[in-house]
């Protein structure tokens, strides 16, 4: 071989690992005929490109992964902060839950879920929402979850075979339950099984439950939790402040929310709403005779009366002292005389006992009226309501009254 071919070999080599240097880790150099220890050096450098290129393809490879990651990350997050801020903007549980089932279906893709939150007996609970490939779901005993019973999230997957919950045992995937606490109790439970089975549009499998998807399913758990125990509470706060406390009917303010928004609705249909005043007759001797304790009682059964004696969607209210206001939406003439008189006739059999075996008999007055044929306002038709009830007063008691058209100006 000649000093020439030598040197050019030579500057062939300085050229590769220039190239290689400079990231162009496809270069490779080309081998001679004859094996000597430059070809060799060429073999060698040739091995090293390789390996380096091998390892920048996986680094590649990585930082890709790494990247999708992130942005799942953060459409994740920005889901999350939705389902936050529609949870703010409910007004109810039951909006509540609506607005989690579209959220979580797209925060969970590809996997299967359920929220069960306890009953009010605190010993079941109930499914609630479900999204994925759930069929059949039944309520949940505390006992049969390991999440619920340790306090803490609890997953089974191939790499975690720890024991499977009862509730589990017809899913032979991954899963993982998430107990749903806030104010320092456990409101709920978040299911979710493993659907990787299913591809998606980009060929990757859906849904695997990764590190990822646990840490989020934790978040959802918690900021659910405390959205629905806030939205319990101002329930419960807005039933207390609209409940009369003795009779559990409902009182004077919320007679005041209901009949104003039915006006508006009633003007929109060119529909009746009614009103049925009623008033017990000769409480007052009652409290005088018996004491103030068979008073109570007697508003308490005769509330639980009203309350049984009409339709679904009606609404009883205790007006204040001894007098009652039923509200009646939709209805015409026809039906509320019906219905008062039910009601009258209910109460006319009723046999109260008091302590000693005392039995005590109750009658009642009413007077009916409706929007916005006895009065052009709400306030109007309450006063026909009212009047109409004295009148019945007047005419002997334990009696119906119709209110009268007011007069034409």
């Amino acid at each position: 071989m000649g000093e020439v071919d030598i040197d050019s070999r030579i500057d062939a080599i300085i050229s590769l690992l220039t190239r290689l240097a400079a990231g162009e880790l496809s270069a490779r150099g080309e081998m001679s005929e004859a094996a000597d220890e430059i070809d060799a050096i060429v073999t060698g450098v040739n091995m090293l490109a390789e390996e380096l290129q091998a390892n920048r393809d996986e680094m590649e490879s990585r930082v890709l992964q790494r990247t999708v990651e992130l942005q799942e990350l953060n459409i994740d997050i920005t889901r999350l902060t939705a389902l936050g801020n529609l949870l703010q903007a409910c007004d109810t549980v039951d909006e509540a839950l609506d607005a989690m089932k579209v959220s979580l279906t797209s925060l969970f893709a590809g996997l299967s879920g359920v929220v069960y939150l306890y009953r009010a007996s605190r010993n079941v609970l109930e499914p609630k929402v479900m999204w994925g490939r759930v069929s059949e779901v039944h309520p949940l005993l505390p006992q049969d979850c390991w999440g619920l019973r340790r306090g803490q999230p609890h997953s089974v997957t191939a790499l975690n075979p720890s024991l499977i919950c009862r509730h589990q045992k017809q899913h032979t995937g991954n899963g993982i339950c998430v107990p749903m606490s806030a104010h320092g109790e456990t409101s709920g439970l978040l299911h979710l099984t493993d659907d990787s089975s299913m591809p998606t549009t980009s060929g990757r499998l859906a849904g695997t439950l990764t590190a990822a998807k646990t840490s989020l399913a934790s978040a959802v758990s918690e900021q659910s939790a405390l959205a629905l125990a806030n939205l319990e509470l101002r329930e419960t706060l807005r039933l207390q402040a609209v409940r009369d406390p003795l009779t559990g009917l409902l009182n004077r303010r919320f007679v005041d929310e209901w009949i104003g928004r039915e006006v508006g609705r009633t003007d929109q249909s060119g529909r009746s709403f009614g009103v049925i005043m009623a008033d017990i007759d000769h409480f007052k001797q009652v409290n005088d005779m018996h004491g103030h304790d068979a008073g109570d009682q007697m508003l308490k059964a005769v509330a639980e009366a009203i309350r049984s004696s009409l339709r679904p969607g009606d609404l009883p209210c205790r007006y204040g002292g001894e007098e009652f206001l039923l509200l009646l939406a939709d209805v015409n003439e026809q039906v509320l005389l019906e219905r008062a008189e039910q009601v009258r006739v209910r109460i006319a059999n009723l046999q109260i006992p008091h302590r000693g075996g005392t039995l005590l008999n109750v009658t009642l007055s009413a007077g009916i009226a409706l929007y916005p044929r006895h009065g052009a306002t709400a306030s109007a038709v309450i006063d026909a309501a009212d009047n109409a009830l004295y009148a019945a007063k007047r005419g002997g008691r334990n009696r119906t009254a119709l209110a009268q058209r007011p007069p034409l100006d």
